[in-house]
């Protein structure tokens, strides 16, 4: 009889260490956060944690989704830890996400700031958006004297996920 307990505990250990495997364990249960880093010739580097956005997150054995406001209809005061100065200069925006999951593509588009009333935008307000090139990771900002809201998607295709921030970028 204990053979036969024996057997079954092995047999339940092998399946078990079998089923684990199979699972995708590089796709973290939690999206990951954004962090944008500043760069500009000369001066120190600033470094921020984004705002999340919308998310959808799906994972081997779980998921979820999350809505969020528009980056527009978010106020001035949702930036205040979310915000980065261009003083005066052009900058490169490195684009960080934690955890070791990189996304398959990065697009980002911006609004200008004063259009982040905190409600609702209008239309003309949000069809107002100028595509940015993201080169990897990198943004180049010009610093045309405009305050700017900043929408980033990375997009993972492999698990159906996807994630989307918002920061500000201010000219002074």
């Amino acid at each position: 009889m204990r053979r036969i307990i024996c057997l079954a505990v092995a047999i339940a250990i092998i399946f078990g260490i079998a089923a684990c495997g199979a699972s995708d364990t590089r796709t973290p249960t939690e999206s990951p956060n954004l962090y944008a880093i500043l760069t500009i010739e000369g001066q120190s580097t600033q470094r921020i944690r984004a705002i999340q956005g919308v998310t959808n997150w799906f994972w081997n054995g779980g998921g979820y989704m999350s809505d969020s406001a528009h980056p527009l209809q978010l106020n001035q005061r949702n930036f205040d830890t979310a915000t980065l100065s261009l003083h005066g200069a052009d900058g490169e925006i490195v684009l960080e996400l934690s955890g070791n999951y990189p996304p398959t593509s990065i697009y980002a588009r911006r609004w200008r700031a004063e259009y982040a009333t905190g409600g609702q935008p209008t239309d003309e307000m949000f069809d107002n958006w100028e595509p940015i090139e993201v080169d990897g990771t990198v943004m180049r900002i010009n610093n045309n004297g405009e305050d700017y809201i900043y929408e980033i998607s990375a997009i993972w295709p492999d698990t159906d996920s996807f994630a989307t921030y918002a920061l500000r970028v201010m000219h002074d």
